[in-house]
């Protein structure tokens, strides 16, 4: 069963797709998703879709929708900051442990590169988290990104030069919010169970960025795995990479949660 979903955050509209198990009496377990930078809630090749679709099969609700300012939802993109996204995030959870049928006590979340990013933050702020899976996840600790980032904030390019490389241009207040940010210090205050995969072909984000989660947080007392695809990339564009990650999550959420 999947219907659609409309919920506000900020006065603006966000739409999303419900996805609920069928011929469940009791309480259910519930996962809200994540996308990443440009991306939306169906994600390459899907995957969002049939991930959902695979936990509503065993007895989950699972909500993926477009955070403001990309695919359906309202908002510009220019607009967009990873500290906005995390208020929708936070929001969809809101929605999530409101709905009948939903157990509260038994929420997940899955966030697939920068939308790990944003899954870190969430995680480390939000109780309600039990248990993250996170793909390709974007770090701020790994040097192969962060002397790029902050180089970008000193000189931001402008937003002709950004339209010639990409049609969604970003916006100055999201590189002037990169300094002040930390997800992988955010994560340290998360307790639930956390599982990153990543692709170790993945040029866009590298494997160094997911490593570091786990390195920050195996010592916890908390189910803690990371996952490493071999020679898959940044969005695991071939069916293996897919299937692998797909179960992967799945199976983990089932364990965790169901």
């Amino acid at each position: 069963m999947e219907r659609p979903v409309v919920f506000y955050n900020q006065e603006q509209q966000i739409n999303g797709i419900l996805h609920s198990p069928v011929d469940r009496d009791a309480p259910c377990p519930a996962v809200a998703f994540y996308h990443g930078f440009t991306g939306t809630k169906v994600e390459p090749h899907r995957i969002f879709v049939k991930t959902a679709r695979k936990l509503a099969d065993i007895g989950f609700y699972v909500l993926r929708f477009d955070f403001r300012g990309s695919g359906d939802s309202e908002g510009d993109f220019s607009e967009m900051t990873i500290g906005g996204e995390v208020s929708d995030a936070i929001k969809s959870i809101d929605v999530l442990t409101a709905m009948p049928g939903v157990d509260p006590d038994r929420i997940g979340i899955l966030g697939l590169s920068m939308g790990g990013c944003v899954a870190a933050f969430v995680s480390g702020q939000d109780p309600r988290v039990k248990s993250t899976v996170m793909w390709a996840p974007l770090s701020d600790d790994p040097p192969d990104r962060k002397n790029e980032i902050l180089e970008r904030v000193k000189n931001p390019p402008t937003p002709e030069e950004l339209a010639l490389a990409n049609p969604n241009i970003v916006g100055k207040t999201f590189y002037e919010e990169l300094p002040k940010i930390s997800p992988s210090a955010t994560i340290q205050a998360f307790t639930g169970s956390l599982l990153v995969i990543h692709g170790s072909g993945d040029d866009v984000v590298p494997v160094s960025h997911g490593k570091r989660y786990y390195e920050l947080m195996s010592g916890r007392d908390a189910l803690t795995e990371l996952e490493i695809i071999d020679t898959a990339d940044h969005t695991f564009n071939a069916v293996a990479w897919e299937q692998a990650v797909v179960a992967k999550s799945v199976a983990w959420f089932q364990q965790t949660l169901a």
